[in-house]
């Protein structure tokens, strides 16, 4: 595929990925229903949805950043690389985190709010503005974001474990090793580092070993969706009671890997149209979503309550209704404080 068609899929499946986020903070079931059985039979559709299909989203999301770094990478560009980055992740992630945080302060203090949202008073004090906006205290969906910064402050280390095939094996089963053991990095996730240097693997290698993952065409793709069976059918065989993944979290990793993969796979191969502009808001969608999200359940609930049909389907439009909700913010914004769109979207712009 052409450099236009690329940009056109990665704007399809980042998309895609929004989408899957979205469903996977939509959960609805008890907010709605209580402990009942029908809360229960919801949560079980939603969750169905959410972690057996949506918690693919974040690990698709760290193979396309680390394509996305590392494709045609030179140490003459990682400078570069990291001032964008600025710009783009870490300005982003500091200024809604405050936002974030600033919003609980004061809607916490309107008795109508509080009683809508359920929280006490937010204590306004250094600790926790520190809290909230280097670790993200008020904004949990921007852990991802604080990995990713993680992994970008790592780039050298990452360039050098995948530049060489045979050191990329070695690291790959040793992340493997770690996190079936459940050894753990003090604030890296082991699982975010191997997906990134997945994707980072790929991005070194895209003239030869690599290549699938831009080639557009289903032969190229022969290799890499034999590995992918592999990884998926071993999963799954050693995941059964008794086994050596039974219940261990390489195996949640290692079938998270292959769907995300998968996806890509699928959306690199369809005829697919150029992606619509709708879908290019995916930073802000991703930024937005979770407040938006709880809200229109809790607003839900306190109209629907006891409504099995209502939670569910709620939760099933959830996603279009942030696509149309973060695209018409996006635009409005865009025209009127096209400044501030541009610092929050991490300098993406209105389409």
């Amino acid at each position: 595929m052409n450099e236009e068609q690329f940009r056109s899929r990665i704007y399809w499946v980042t998309f895609l990925f929004s989408m899957l986020v979205v469903w996977v903070h939509s959960y609805n079931g008890e907010l709605f229903l209580g402990l009942t059985g029908q809360a229960a039979m919801v949560d079980r559709i939603e969750r169905a949805v959410g972690e057996q299909l949506g918690q693919m989203a974040v690990p698709g999301f760290f193979m396309v950043s680390a394509y996305l770094f590392y494709r045609r990478f030179t140490w003459e560009k990682l400078l570069y690389k990291w001032k964008s980055r600025v710009h783009s992740v870490l300005i982003p992630y500091f200024l809604w985190n405050f936002l974030y945080y600033m919003a609980y302060v004061m809607a916490t203090r309107i008795p109508a709010i509080t009683r809508l949202i359920g929280k006490t008073a937010v204590p306004f004090d250094g600790g926790q503005l520190v809290r909230a906006v280097a670790f993200y205290g008020y904004n949990p969906v921007f852990w991802y974001l604080f990995q990713l910064i993680l992994l970008i402050a790592l780039a050298p280390l990452v360039w050098l474990l995948m530049r060489s095939n045979a050191v990329a094996a070695l690291t790959f089963a040793a992340l493997a090793l770690m996190i079936w053991k459940g050894r753990y990095f003090p604030l890296l996730n082991a699982d975010a580092l191997l997906y990134y240097s997945a994707g980072a693997w790929a991005a070194l290698h895209r003239e030869r070993e690599g290549r699938f993952v831009e080639s557009g065409r289903i032969g190229d793709w022969a290799v890499a969706a034999g590995v992918l069976a592999f990884l998926g059918t071993a999963a799954v065989l050693f995941g059964r009671p008794g086994m050596a993944l039974w219940q261990n979290p390489l195996q949640t990793v290692l079938i998270r890997f292959v769907m995300a993969a998968a996806a890509w796979m699928a959306v690199s191969l369809a005829p697919l149209p150029a992606a619509f502009t709708w879908m290019k808001q995916n930073f802000f969608l991703y930024a937005i979503h979770f407040a938006l999200v709880r809200l229109v359940n809790k607003a839900g609930a306190l109209v629907l309550g006891g409504n099995a049909a209502a939670a569910l389907g709620i939760f099933l439009v959830m996603p279009a209704v942030m696509a149309v909700a973060s695209y018409g913010l996006s635009r409005l914004l865009g025209r009127f404080l096209p400044g501030v769109y541009g610092v929050l979207s991490g300098g993406r712009g209105a389409q």
